[in-house]
Formats: C-alpha cells, structure tokens, sequence
C-alpha cells in the first residue's frame, strides 16, 4: 500500500491541476441566467431573498469588488469551493479508513458530472457542499474524539450550509438517524452538546429567519411548496427523478451508489461498523427523502446531490474488501463512462458534437453578444430621455443577462407580473414618468400588457441571439415614453 505522504502529493496535483482547469475554462462561456441572477442579486445585499439564502451572493460580491464584474469574479468562488469540497473529501474518507480511500473518494468527486459542473458554473451549489461536508468532518470528529468543540465546529457549518441552501435542514434528521441506530453511540442524544450545536447552527442561520418574518414567511412558504406540491403523476415523476440522476452523476456510478448503501447497511448489520452506518444513513436517507418527494411535485436533479459525498467515500473501502474477481473491469467501467459523461458535457458546451435539438448547453451562448449590441441603442435613446432611462424585459432570465452583459451595467427591471414571482418581484419598480428601452421576445408589444404601460411606444430593431450560425431567439428592442406606473392584470 502506498503511504499517505504519496496520497497526499497525488491529492495537491489532483486539486491543482483541476483548479487550473476550471480557471481557464470559466472564462470561455458566457453567464447562464441564474449565475447572471445571483450576481445581479449581490448588488442589493439583504439578510436573505426570496429564492435562495444569501451566502452566494455575498461570495460573488466579495469576489467581484476585489476583482471587477467579470465572468471570472462571478465564478472564482465556485472554483476555490469546489477544490475545499476535493480536500474534505480526502478528509473524511482518510478520517473513518485510511489515505486510500480519502484519495480515491475525491477521484469519484472531480470526475463525477454534476460536481465537475459545478466547480466551474456560480450557482449556490458550491458553497452548500463545501459546508455539508464541513459538518461531515465535524461530525466525525466529533464521534471518534468525543471533544465538545467538534460538535460546535459542526453547528457552526450547518448554519453556515443554512445560509447556503435550505436542502442543508437535512443534513440533521440523517445524522440524528446514526447516533439512535449505533448503539455505541446513543447516549449522544443524551449529552447537551449536539442540542448547543443545533442552537449555533440557528444563530447563524438567523438572518433568513428575520428576513422572511420581515416578509410574509416568502421564502419559507415558497420553498415548501415547491418542494412538496404539485401536479404529477406519481409513477413518471418518480422515473423522471431517477434518470435525472442517472445523467448527473452517471448511469453505473449511480447504480454503484446505491448498491454501496444497500450491501453497506447489511455489512453494518452483520458487523455493527458504525463508520458504515453513518455512510449509509447521510447517503441514504437524502436520496429516500427526495424519491418520495418525487411523488408528490417535480425534483430537480441537484436536489440531492450531498447523498453522493458519504457514497463515494463508501465506494472504495468496499472495492478494497471484495473479493469479486472482475472488480478492477467493473471499477474502470464505472468510473470510466463517469470520466466520459463529464468530459463529453464541457465539450458540448464549448462545441456542439452532439445535435441535439433542444441543447441545454445553448444558455452558455449568445448573451455577452447581446448586450454589446444594445449598449449601442441603450446610448441613443438616453439623448431623448431627460428624465432617465431604464431597461425593461419581460422575463427574469433576461434581465439578469442583460444586468450584466450590457457593459454599462444600467439598471434592469423585469416587469411585474411577468413570468414567475421572484427577488425582482420585491425590488421597487421604476418611477412614474422615465423612459425604457423595452427587450421582449414579443414581435409587436402594442398588443400585450407592456403597451398599457407607457404614452407611446416605438420599435426600434430586432436582434438575434445566436450561438455560431444557430439563431437561438429573436428579442425585439423598443422605446417606451412616459412610464404611467404598474397596472393589475392577469395578461402574464
């Protein structure tokens, strides 16, 4: 076996080299709407928001006050996270086994597609994980040195995981379900340490609460029922959240996943290694909560995303002890076709190799082009504006990507009641009286709900959105004259 000092190097080359990776590459595709919407949202700094809680932003506005509002600023923090998330990864795993097993548990991390995306894309993935797996280390070493201040390092990463994402709740009920399961372990529950941990996670996470008592409970409600009601038919929203995690993590790796948590629950039986129930229970128990979520309303595909961190630090110590003769093959398959999926999706998005017709990597494209084209109209139309000038679209997506790929970076309002309710909803709108250049994919807006809106409105141009020579959507520019101020309306 190879000693922990050639572990270790192996680690710092796997996290050098894919920082440097992911450096360069952030820089060859343009903002997708919802990184575009955390960095706008990180220009008005609350205690929380409507959509997500504020770690996020405040990440993106650290970064790009140090750094400039660039695409590299905007994602610098998913990169550095993604590398501490690589680092604990070999943490943990060394912590409950051996060096081997760290490594080789952050080998199944960076090659996996769905966290390979995300060290690159600013989403408030990253720093969820980072903080999930913080309180995963805490935890650990809360239960193998039965010192008080791990389990306060783990409430103070929970809280900060709350400020991340509110998925982090879950993190909880999955680790109280060990300590009552290991008998070794119970009398924890007995102790006032985890209690006082759950009462430091709560301070830290007090800001999303005063925020949402200062504003009907929006998020809280929000969130609740969008995780947990909708209209779906049971059996197919159940496959549909199946498959998705087949393709974000890939299709054998996710089938070794459960396997992992299905033969280490029995080991654990027929053992009682608490380092295999713990595994199982922060793996298995998020990936059972959101298959029964499924039942019930849509989950997206990164919803469950922290139950793979305890499976893949479960994978390599239950490889090193099979004695399956084809287990080297099945390993390359399973981590190869892993490889595969994840270098095919950073092709995709650079180059199109595969023809699909709705392509997902299309939203990396065409927005930078089209701000630079309406700064131009934007200049223009200020000289007949003496009152001001504002943007206004019809859509959150694009406000956010013309927030920022405007190079002047003026100040986008999406209109009010259009589209889904969102942070823009809560900002205060635009003044009565100033004029708006006016960005819809609506080919003539005289006859939808904007038209109600302004004294006169004209039609400047049309510009495409393309990405090479495919035309991914025609917006169409006009001048409103006179805002007259919102008006209640059922039209969106």
């Amino acid at each position: 076996m190879l000693n922990d000092k050639l572990y270790e190097r192996r680690l710092l080359w796997l996290i050098a080299s894919t920082i440097v990776f992911r450096l360069i590459y952030a820089n060859l595709l343009d903002l997708i709407p919802d990184e575009a919407y955390y960095w706008d949202l990180s220009r008005h700094l609350g205690l929380s928001y409507f959509d997500h809680p504020p770690l996020q932003m405040y990440l993106i506005r650290a970064f790009t006050w140090m750094l400039g509002d660039t695409v590299l600023a905007v994602r610098l923090p998913s990169v550095i996270n993604s590398g501490i998330v690589t680092l604990l990864m070999y943490l943990a795993g060394k912590e409950l086994f051996d060096a081997r097993t760290g490594f080789y548990s952050s080998i199944l991390f960076t090659i996996t597609p769905v966290y390979a995306a995300g060290g690159v894309l600013a989403t408030i993935d990253p720093p969820f994980a980072t903080f999930w797996m913080i309180a995963l280390y805490s935890g650990i070493r809360a239960i193998k040195t039965e010192k008080a201040w791990w389990w306060y390092g783990l409430g103070v990463s929970i809280g900060l995981g709350l400020l991340s994402k509110y998925i982090m709740i879950l993190f909880i009920p999955a680790f109280a379900i060990f300590l009552l399961l290991s008998k070794a372990h119970r009398f924890w529950m007995k102790r006032k340490e985890p209690y006082v941990a759950g009462v430091i996670a709560l301070l830290f996470f007090s800001p999303v609460i005063v925020w949402n008592s200062q504003n009907d409970w929006s998020s809280f409600r929000f969130q609740l029922g969008h995780g947990f009601s909708g209209k779906v038919e049971p059996a197919a929203s159940f496959l549909q959240y199946i498959g998705s995690q087949s393709l974000l993590v890939s299709p054998l790796l996710f089938i070794a996943c459960v396997f992992a948590m299905v033969y280490g629950l029995f080991l654990w039986y027929r053992k009682r290694d608490w380092r295999l129930l713990l595994l199982v229970s922060m793996s298995s128990f998020v990936l059972l909560f959101f298959a029964y979520s499924s039942l019930k309303a849509k989950v997206e595909g990164n919803w469950p995303m922290s139950a793979y961190f305890s499976a893949f630090i479960l994978l390599p110590p239950l490889y090193f002890e099979s004695r399956f003769f084809k287990k080297k093959a099945v390993a390359g398959l399973v981590a190869g076709m892993a490889f595969i999926f994840t270098c095919s999706a950073f092709v995709q998005a650079i180059y199109p190799v595969l023809p699909f017709k709705n392509d997902i990597t299309d939203q990396f494209h065409g927005w930078r082009k089209l701000g630079a084209g309406l700064e131009p109209v934007l200049e223009n139309l200020r000289k007949d504006s003496p009152k001001g000038l504002i943007i206004l679209t019809d859509s959150r997506q694009l406000t956010s990507e013309l927030s920022f790929y405007v190079p002047s970076h003026p100040m986008v309002y999406k209109l009010a009641f259009a589209g889904k309710f969102d942070e823009y909803n809560l900002l205060a709108g635009p003044e009565k009286g100033i004029n708006a250049m006016i960005v819809t994919g609506a080919p003539d807006i005289n006859l939808t709900y904007p038209g109600l809106l302004f004294e006169k409105i004209d039609k400047i141009k049309s510009l495409e959105m393309k990405r090479g020579s495919k035309v991914l959507k025609v917006y169409h520019v006009y001048f409103g004259r006179d805002f007259r101020g919102y008006r209640q309306t059922n039209a969106f």
